[in-house]
């Protein structure tokens, strides 16, 4: 899978955002806030591909999380971010 990089972050009053201008006649504009881990594993995760295991290994690295922990929370993120069309298979 990988971050669909043509949804750009934007810093926007101390937030980090995607938006998502919608199709259509009615302005759809969505957009997604992303806190401080969520901006962790989209920076060093874009460009490339990855899988849930390496997004643990970011969460790991970075925060004092043991293993079984970050790859729940690595599975919670993919999830959450796939339906929001950030990440593509």
């Amino acid at each position: 899978m990988r971050i669909d990089t043509r949804k750009r972050v934007r810093h926007v009053a101390g937030e980090n955002i995607v938006m998502m201008q919608g199709d259509g006649a009615a302005d759809m504009t969505k957009v997604v806030g992303l806190n401080e881990s969520s901006m962790l594993l989209h920076e060093r995760l874009s460009g490339r591909e990855f899988t849930v295991e390496d997004v643990a290994a970011v969460l790991t690295d970075e925060y004092e999380v043991d293993a079984a922990t970050a790859l729940k929370d690595a599975g919670e993120w993919v999830k959450s971010m796939k339906k929001e069309g950030l990440i593509l298979d």
